[in-house]
């Protein structure tokens, strides 16, 4: 007996929703961010690059992105309206990504243009609120090397959305600095670190910032006890993995977790 074949009325659907999916992803995650989605969403990243590419969607998982990015049902599903569902009270959130960035950096450059006592600067807050989105200092890795942190050595900052971060006055970036994160983290682009999740039980099997041997790494932590594991996402010889024994750990070993990270940063 001959398979019977998909009405063609649902293809077209499954196709436009896959790639409103699509889109809204690389909105809010970048180009590069479809692994990051996916461990959100408790997915592999296959499965859900798959979903991209027109298979259909289990309703749970649906309902797990929305409840994630915001996302209006209504746009999935026609296309109509705006991509979030609550976009009246988010009027930032029909700008892309890097108009985001630009838009930040520029409200945070004509607040110092007005500003001339160097002590302000000294006291800006980790995160500064943009209606629905907080815009996070950005660090280099040689910056964040030592345990203090300096708010005036930031070299930029980066929007985000405001529900991303757990603990935004905690809450900094950083570059990365290497491919060990490959192709979820690749170097060049930003992570948001909370600052205030730094017990290793807690951080198991979560992508962390840590110190070792004058190095910033971002990378999975592993392990249990006393005894860690700094895991690449792809070991090889160029990043391997790297053991840490806690009680012979630095202090201020771990940074914090890594809770957002976008795959882009431009600056032109």
């Amino acid at each position: 007996m001959a398979r019977k074949k998909t009405p063609k009325v649902r293809l077209t659907i499954r196709s436009a929703l896959s790639r409103r999916l699509r889109e809204i992803r690389q909105e809010l995650f970048g180009d590069h961010g479809g692994p990051e989605l996916a461990r959100r969403l408790n997915l592999p990243a296959r499965t859900w690059y798959n979903y991209e590419t027109g298979v259909t969607v289990p309703a749970e998982i649906l309902l797990a992105f929305i409840e994630l990015t915001g996302a209006s049902p209504s746009y999935l599903v026609s296309g109509e309206g705006s991509r979030y569902a609550v976009a009246e009270e988010r009027p930032m959130a029909e700008l892309s990504s890097i108009e985001l960035i630009r838009r930040g950096l520029e409200k945070l450059e004509r607040e110092r243009a007005t500003n001339h006592s160097a002590g302000i600067e000294q006291r800006l807050p980790a995160c500064r609120e943009n209606g629905e989105f907080l815009a996070v200092p950005v660090f280099s890795p040689e910056t964040l090397n030592g345990t203090a942190i300096d708010p005036a050595e930031a070299e930029g900052r980066v929007m985000a959305f405001r529900q991303w971060l757990p603990n935004p006055a905690a809450t900094i970036a950083v570059r990365v600095a290497d491919d060990a994160m490959n192709p979820m983290l690749p170097r060049g682009s930003i992570a948001a670190i909370d600052r205030s999740d730094t017990d290793p039980a807690d951080l198991q099997g979560k992508i962390v910032a840590a110190r070792h041997e004058g190095e910033l790494m971002i990378r999975w932590l592993d392990g249990g006890g006393r005894h860690l594991i700094l895991r690449p996402n792809q070991p090889d010889r160029a990043h391997p993995l790297v053991p840490v024994e806690i009680d012979a750990a630095s202090p201020g070993f771990l940074v914090g977790r890594v809770v957002w990270s976008w795959s882009r940063f431009d600056e032109a």
